[in-house]
């Protein structure tokens, strides 16, 4: 390549540099422009936000008033439902009660009536068991005995009988005015 030596070439590189300064002058220029007029934006949105923060703030805060007015309200409707339950219970508490009562007053009765009979029954085991003993030495006198056993048997059997047709017409105490809560369907 041979030199350039001729001066025009060096001004017409003059003129290009200083085109492309000139255009890079005009790019930044135009640039920082476009970024004032986007920070003017930019300014006006964020008065704009910040002017409306109370009204978010004010709606966010009612939000969350409603939301938890509403959780308080299911929560003593909640309550009035466990309130209610308990009462039922307590109720049903009552009518266990009472049936237990009831139960225990029966078997009492019936077991007086179990122990008066076994002691009737062993009363006259006793008396025969003695009589059978005297009667052992004289054989007229056992057969007597014997006999008389025998009808005490009887007596001690109707007396059984007896004790038992009692204990079958054995008036039972009063039921209480529900059925027991275990049968409820």
């Amino acid at each position: 390549m041979s030199r350039v030596r001729d001066w025009r070439w060096w001004v017409m590189g003059a003129c290009l540099f200083g085109g492309l300064a000139g255009v890079a002058a005009v790019g930044f220029f135009i640039g920082q422009w476009g970024m004032s007029v986007e920070r003017a934006n930019w300014t006006r949105e964020r008065a704009a936000y910040i002017k409306r923060f109370p009204e978010v703030r004010a709606e966010t805060r009612n939000a969350c008033v409603a939301e938890y007015e509403s959780k308080v309200q299911q929560l003593q409707q909640q309550n009035q439902q466990n309130i209610q339950a308990m009462s039922d219970l307590r109720s049903l508490i009552t009518d266990t009660h009472e049936v237990a009562q009831y139960t225990l007053r029966f078997l009492g009765d019936r077991a007086k009536l179990t122990d008066a009979r076994q002691a009737a029954l062993i009363k006259q085991t006793r008396q025969a068991a003695v009589a059978a003993t005297v009667a052992a030495q004289k054989t007229e006198a056992v057969e007597q005995k014997v006999a008389v056993a025998a009808t005490k048997a009887d007596e001690a059997a109707n007396t059984a009988k007896a004790v038992d047709k009692k204990l079958e017409t054995a008036t039972h105490p009063a039921l209480p005015a529900q059925p027991w809560a275990g049968s409820r369907r």
